[in-house]
């Protein structure tokens, strides 16, 4: 039962992200990779339609009680991901200041709606789902497996982004003397050239990655980051061009 539950938990993890990109195709006319992990899925999505499950499971698919309580629940969930995020990370990924109804930018009506449309959708599709994964012959093997590549990209992002800050952070110190801004003043290569000596590399590719997927984030170390932002808006070099990239940065902005 636990490998399937998590096997749905991964589907509707994927399709959240789908639905990520399908939003982005249309805000900002290109699909861009809006999950926080590396993979093909959004965390969030998954852990709220499970909730949704259990929640129907309790009201016996009340499909009224099933859209509010789904719309509470997953912005309670959404809150508090976004103020935990925060709190370890030192930065906002998402702000929904400029949309009405919303709770300190965090949550907003809009979401609301949508997360209890798709509480009801949950309601419908979940018990197809679950047949369908308890056809699959060694979904035990497949979800330890699943588990195994899942763990080891949240290990691997919280490491990168952490680091992420950790470089913001030492660039807002920078900031505050005014030495960084010399360097901007004489142009991006000098820029490149001060940000690969201090930080000894340039931002990995999930750095740079959450760079044009959250263009709402928001850190602590504002400053630093605004200036990194305008910095990487333009660049055009490609992941398997890093370690070369570290080497001679200056070869990354033409």
């Amino acid at each position: 039962m636990i490998s399937s539950l998590f096997l749905c938990f991964l589907v509707y993890s994927f399709i959240g992200w789908v639905w990520e990109g399908l939003v982005s195709l249309v805000m900002r006319h290109k699909i861009v990779n809006r999950g926080f992990l590396n993979g093909p899925y959004c965390p969030i999505y998954g852990t709220g339609a499970l909730l949704f499950v259990l929640i129907n499971h309790f009201f016996d698919g009340n499909l009224a009680v099933l859209f509010l309580l789904g719309g509470l629940v997953a912005c309670i969930l959404e809150y508090l991901t976004s103020w935990v995020m925060e709190l370890i990370f030192h930065a906002r990924w998402w702000d929904y200041s400029d949309k009405k109804f919303n709770i300190n930018g965090r949550v907003c009506l809009t979401g609301f709606v949508i997360f209890g449309l798709g509480a009801v959708a949950v309601h419908f599709v979940h018990p197809h789902l679950l047949t369908f994964v308890d056809k699959f012959e060694h979904k035990d093997i497949i979800a330890i497996i699943a588990g195994t590549i899942f763990a080891l990209d949240v290990i691997s992002t919280n490491k990168s982004f952490a680091r992420f800050t950790r470089i913001l952070k030492d660039f807002q110190n920078t900031l505050s003397q005014g030495a960084v801004i010399q360097y901007i003043q004489r142009g991006k290569n000098q820029f490149i050239a001060e940000l690969n000596k201090r930080t000894s590399r340039i931002l990995t590719y999930q750095q740079r990655r959450l760079i044009r997927a959250f263009p709402n984030y928001k850190s602590s170390y504002n400053n630093a980051y605004r200036e990194v932002r305008k910095l990487y808006a333009d660049t055009k070099f490609k992941p398997k061009k890093t370690a070369h990239a570290r080497k001679n940065a200056k070869k990354i902005v033409k």
